[in-house]
């Protein structure tokens, strides 16, 4: 009988690029998994895999994402002048930086379905209720605002309002979320992006957007750690990315650089699990 295999993909800004590194072992290995659960970047990359798209696919359309310009004339055609942060507005409220309302739009011609049910795997996409101070899972109905909410880094973007309720980074609750679709697999694995962060140049004192980040990672560390210490998954792979922040996504090449000693133990350790009696 052939093995249920689900993969855990976790927050962790543009350090989640690793994330498509982990799936082409998948794709190179011919493995399906059975469910995809995700926490903010994880569940933007986990539902593009779970519409269908092969990893390298998804690897390209992220390239293209974030490309810069090589020329005015190119920047001037296509309306692109800063690469991924032109998908962003810079929108300054109440409670947030930015408005993810270009890149949402996005994603959602790249997914090309709109509901849970449309999609080929399964995925639990997490995100966190603000005032209830607990956990909120999607796997059903519409796919784009459970993405977004689950996405909603405090600070930087606007909480989203959904059934009445005010949902932030699933991240604060479950940033690695392999303990919703542990039970029901044979084999599960975790992908961990969180990656370290060292002082530059030896100034111990963090600036203010290292402090927000920072803080809200350490946060997230302890949560992992207490999960692994209770029950861990079969596979937890975590790529030693350093010092690459929230959204430095035009380091995808330094980030899957990093990346490559663990997509090296993915496929030996699953390669051993998919044989073993």
């Amino acid at each position: 009988m052939q093995k249920r295999i689900g993969i855990a993909l976790g927050g962790g800004g543009a350090k989640g690029l690793a994330h498509i590194a982990m799936l082409e072992v998948l794709d190179d290995l011919g493995v399906t998994p059975s469910v995809i659960s995700g926490t903010s970047v994880g569940a933007i990359i986990g539902t593009l895999y779970a519409a269908g798209l092969r990893a390298g696919h998804i690897r390209e359309a992220i390239r293209e994402l974030t490309a810069m310009p090589e020329s005015v004339a190119e920047a001037w055609e296509n309306r692109r002048l800063f690469g991924w942060m032109d998908l962003l507005d810079l929108q300054i409220g109440r409670n947030n930086l930015l408005s993810a309302s270009v890149f949402l739009k996005k994603l959602e011609s790249l997914i090309g379905v709109h509901t849970f049910e449309e999609l080929q795997i399964p995925i639990r996409v997490v995100a966190a209720d603000f005032w209830e101070r607990e956990e909120v899972v999607f796997e059903s109905g519409p796919i784009i605002p459970a993405v977004a909410a689950s996405f909603c880094l405090p600070g930087i973007f606007k909480p989203s309002l959904l059934d009445g309720r005010v949902l932030i980074d699933g991240g604060s609750v479950n940033p690695v979320p392999y303990d919703l679709i542990q039970d029901e697999c044979d084999i599960t694995i975790a992908v961990d992006v969180l990656g370290k962060k060292v002082p530059p140049d030896g100034d111990l004192e963090p600036s203010y957007m290292d402090t927000i980040f920072n803080s809200f990672q350490i946060a997230e560390r302890s949560i992992v750690n207490e999960k692994m210490r209770n029950r861990r998954p079969d596979v937890f792979i975590e790529p030693k990315i350093l010092d690459v922040r929230v959204l430095e996504f035009h380091k995808a090449d330094e980030i899957y650089a990093q990346s490559e000693p663990e997509t090296r133990r993915l496929a030996a350790e699953l390669g051993k699990l998919l044989t073993a009696a």
